[in-house]
């Protein structure tokens, strides 16, 4: 039983995280088209975790982005190549830096010196005496003081700590995080999408542009609406509420076109409207919505408002709200 009450938690929570997700992208579509911005998903390495891409400010994987892209609110822009482990596929690497001598990882970077007579080369460190600019070798003794005719500086090298062996060009190393081993020449190459918005999504992105003018509409009637807000509930998860109007209880108003709307929708919206508490959720649909999907929603909780077209019937749907609000609220205002 315990079991079976874990997996469904876990289950609610993820579609909790998946309706944040999606309200949180399409209301960032919104404000980036006003702002006339170019947006681009680009992939890039989370060590630990793999592929991610930035969404608007979250980062998420990439089968999310994929799911965005089967709906068709993403579309591909080009490719990026990430190394990859040539075992396991792993895009999470390490580079490590070794000696191409014994394969020792206690290496140093010294700036070098080397002196000519007998070949010696080490760190300036070593040659250095308490006399500026005058060098002794530690190898065969000798004096050190021109550069270029007693000794030389060939630049930055390496020194194993382990051998002593001294040299400019080390061993480099890959490891993934499976603890697989390879040489650079070894990695395979993986490609991953760059996605771009598509004219879907720009189209959907029209419903947040109603739910400014009804928040706007609202707050003429004395209704202090506040647009996407950002409500936690009581699983922890962060809902973006594209109309939030705070009071006891709150008011959650949800506006779902038919172009946003999945087999999802009406369970992730009886989740959502169970896990915030204090609150009673208005959902503004469209008429073609199926009635029988309507007795998963419970009308203590969840009220709902259907319309012809919710672009066209802002006035309609305002003054819906304010009756489900409350005579008291309109006549106090």
């Amino acid at each position: 039983m315990f079991n079976l009450t874990f997996r469904r938690r876990k289950v609610s929570t993820e579609f909790q995280k998946s309706r944040s997700i999606d309200t949180h992208f399409l209301s960032s579509i919104y404000k980036a088209l006003l702002k006339g911005e170019e947006v681009e998903f680009r992939p890039k390495i989370r060590q630990g975790v793999g592929i991610v891409y930035d969404l608007f400010g979250i980062e998420v994987s990439i089968d999310k982005l994929k799911n965005f892209y089967d709906r068709g609110l993403i579309e591909v822009a080009g490719e990026i190549s990430f190394p990859s482990c040539p075992i396991c596929g792993d895009t999470c690497l390490h580079l490590f830096l070794a000696c191409p001598e014994c394969g020792s990882r206690n290496i140093e970077k010294k700036d070098l010196l080397v002196h000519y007579d007998c070949g010696y080369m080490d760190s300036v460190e070593a040659f250095q005496t308490s006399r500026e600019g005058v060098y002794r070798c530690p190898k065969c003794g000798g004096e050190l003081k021109r550069v270029g005719i007693d000794y030389g500086r060939p630049g930055f090298g390496f020194i194993c700590k382990d051998c002593r062996t001294v040299f400019q060009i080390p061993l480099v190393e890959v490891e993934c995080e499976r603890n697989h081993k390879i040489r650079v020449q070894q990695l395979e190459v993986k490609k991953f999408p760059v996605y771009r918005l598509s004219e879907e999504s720009k189209k959907i992105s029209r419903i947040f542009e109603i739910v400014e003018i009804i928040a706007v509409k609202l707050k003429e009637r004395g209704i202090d609406a506040v647009t996407f807000a950002h409500v936690r509930g009581l699983s922890g998860v962060s809902y973006t509420i594209p109309i939030y109007v705070k009071g006891n209880p709150s008011l959650i108003i949800e506006i779902a076109p038919e172009e946003i709307m999945d087999e999802r929708y009406p369970l992730l919206m009886t989740i959502e409207a169970v896990d915030v508490p204090d609150s009673i959720m208005i959902i503004i649909l469209p008429s073609s919505f199926r009635p029988e999907l309507e007795s998963i929603f419970n009308p203590e909780k969840i009220k709902i408002i259907k319309v012809e077209n919710i672009y066209r019937s802002v006035d309609e749907i305002v003054d819906e709200i304010v009756e489900v609000i409350g005579r008291r609220i309109y006549a106090e205002t």
